[in-house]
């Protein structure tokens, strides 16, 4: 098993920079739960009402159509994608192609979609029996957050770039990619069998949203079976 290491959280950064290249994937970007990111943070749209669109990256990596992603298919799917983002083609990318990335490719990470559900961050209370004082170690300046690609992906990686910039340097050389690349089919590949199929792959939080009823279902179906309640109680 290869080894893990833990991707650096990052936060996103990058002024406006468009090119054509850059901008060839774009189809209209809302706020639409119906997106999904590549372990490598390339998205994958459809509109309302049609499957999610995992099953897209899925046929896209899985190229000899045998219903699982090898590693080989997997580093070769990223590996594709770093060089679309590669706009001159130096074997990095920088910082003004991660920005292109950022407000053009992928302008999703930049919002936080308020349908989507945040993991609960408990407040410490004050411990009366020690003075009074916060027992919170952090006095809550740490908030546990789903963010950035983290709310269409697999992987909780809010900027995929970034993350893969090992040395910090600003840029993602084509080896710190494939290398960011190995450890995510590492993580995906829960069943340690050297291939990825749709069925353990988990739910991304944009998936998990759009498959919940809407609130005023959720509303009409609580008052329909308080209603019924109500009606056959006494017989």
């Amino acid at each position: 098993m290869r080894p893990l290491r833990f991707f650096l959280p990052v936060l996103i950064l990058g002024a406006g920079v468009c090119t054509a290249a850059g901008a060839q994937d774009y189809v209209g970007v809302g706020m639409s739960l119906n997106t999904f990111f590549s372990p490598s943070g390339q998205p994958f749209r459809a509109p309302a009402g049609q499957p999610y669109p995992i099953v897209k990256w899925f046929e896209q990596a899985d190229t000899d159509k045998d219903g699982k992603i090898s590693h080989d298919e997997f580093v070769n799917d990223a590996t594709a994608f770093f060089n679309k983002l590669d706009v001159n083609h130096d074997g990095y990318i920088n910082s003004p192609e991660n920005s292109t990335y950022e407000n053009d490719v992928a302008p999703e990470i930049q919002r936080t979609d308020p349908r989507i559900r945040q993991p609960k961050n408990y407040v410490a209370q004050s411990d009366a029996d020690s003075g009074g004082g916060d027992t919170d170690p952090t006095a809550g300046r740490y908030q546990k957050q789903v963010i950035g690609a983290s709310q269409y992906g697999l992987i909780d990686e809010p900027q995929p770039i970034r993350a893969a910039d090992s040395n910090l340097d600003f840029r993602v050389k084509i080896d710190e990619w494939v290398n960011a690349s190995n450890q995510r089919f590492t993580i995906l590949d829960r069943n340690e069998d050297g291939f990825i199929t749709l069925d353990e792959l988990p739910k991304t939080p944009a998936q998990i949203a759009g498959e919940a009823p809407a609130p005023d279902a959720k509303k009409s179906k609580a008052k329909n079976e308080n209603g019924k309640k109500k009606r056959f109680g006494g017989y």
